[in-house]
C-alpha cells in the first residue's frame, strides 16, 4: 500500500493550472478526462456524467449521508427511495456540465463534487423537498440563504452552487476535495458563472470552501435551530462538538 500524504499548494496549483489549461481546447459541455498520480496511485477525473448515478448515490451513502452531520441532517433518506425527490436532485446536479468524478486505477468511482449552476429563474431546493412535509435539510438550507441576493449583489446572471462533495474514506488526506472545489471553480466560469455560493453544513466544507476565496455571509448554530417548534439537533453532543454551526458562504468569480 503506498503512503498516503496531503498534496501540497504547489502541487495543487500546477494540477489545476494545467487542468484549467486543457479545458481551452474542449467543449466546456462534454468530457475532458484527465488523468494524475498523487504517490504513485493514478487517479482519473471527468466530468459527472447523469449515466453515473446509481454510483453516485452508493458512494453518497456510504461516505456522506452515513456521517457527521449529514446523518443527523438527512437520516430518513437510505438510497434505495425516491420519495423524497433527493435522487431527482442528484441526477440534476450530473446533468450540469460543473459535477466532476474522481476514479482509481481500477476504474472505481472514489470522489464526487456535485455542483449545479443557478439563474435568478431557477426554484431552488423544490427537488429535494418531500412532498409530505418540509424535511429538516432543505429548512435549515433555506434558511442560511434567506434575503441574500448574491445575483444582485455581484451583478451576475449565473451562479455556481457548490452542493454535494464526498470522498472515499480509503483517500482522504489527499488533497482531492480541495482539488476539486478549485476546479468546480474553473468550470464555473468557463460556463459563465460570475460567483459560486455553498451552504456547508460540515466544518470541513466551510474550511475548504474559505481557501478558495469564499467568504462566510452567515450562520446558522445547530444547538439552537428550530424546526417545526422544537430544537432537533440541541441534544446531539457530537455533532455540537465537531460542527456547532452551519455557514453560507459566497464570493466573486473572477
Amino acid at each position: 500500500m503506498y503512503a498516503r500524504r496531503l498534496l501540497s499548494k504547489a502541487e495543487r496549483s500546477d494540477f489545476l493550472q494545467y487542468i484549467t489549461f486543457q479545458l481551452c481546447f474542449y467543449d466546456v459541455f462534454s468530457s475532458f478526462k484527465m488523468s494524475f498520480a498523487i504517490d504513485g496511485q493514478v487517479f482519473t477525473i471527468d466530468i459527472g456524467r447523469p449515466e453515473e448515478l446509481d454510483e453516485v448515490i452508493e458512494l453518497l451513502r456510504i461516505h456522506f449521508f452515513a456521517t457527521s452531520p449529514n446523518c443527523y441532517l438527512v437520516s430518513d433518506w437510505s438510497g434505495a427511495s425516491d420519495s423524497n425527490g433527493m435522487s431527482n436532485y442528484l441526477s440534476s446536479c450530473l446533468r450540469h456540465p460543473v459535477s466532476l468524478t474522481v476514479r482509481d486505477s481500477a476504474g472505481r468511482l472514489v470522489a464526487v463534487r456535485l455542483n449545479e449552476l443557478e439563474e435568478p429563474e431557477d426554484v431552488h431546493l423544490d427537488s429535494l423537498t418531500s412532498q409530505s412535509k418540509r424535511r429538516l435539510i432543505t429548512a435549515l438550507l433555506t434558511d442560511l440563504e434567506a434575503g441574500i441576493d448574491l445575483f444582485t449583489t455581484f451583478n451576475t446572471n449565473k451562479i455556481l452552487s457548490l452542493a454535494m462533495m464526498t470522498v472515499d474514506e480509503s483517500y482522504c488526506k489527499l488533497g482531492l476535495a480541495t482539488t476539486l472545489v478549485g476546479l468546480s471553480l474553473e468550470l464555473g466560469k468557463a460556463n459563465g458563472a460570475g460567483a459560486v455560493k455553498v451552504c456547508a453544513v460540515s466544518r470541513h466544507a466551510a474550511k475548504v470552501a474559505a481557501k478558495h476565496g469564499l467568504e462566510t455571509l452567515r450562520t446558522i448554530d445547530y444547538a439552537t435551530y428550530e424546526f417545526e417548534g422544537a430544537t432537533p439537533l440541541a441534544h446531539l453532543d457530537d455533532l455540537l462538538a465537531e460542527h456547532p454551526v452551519a455557514a453560507f458562504l459566497a464570493c466573486r468569480l473572477t
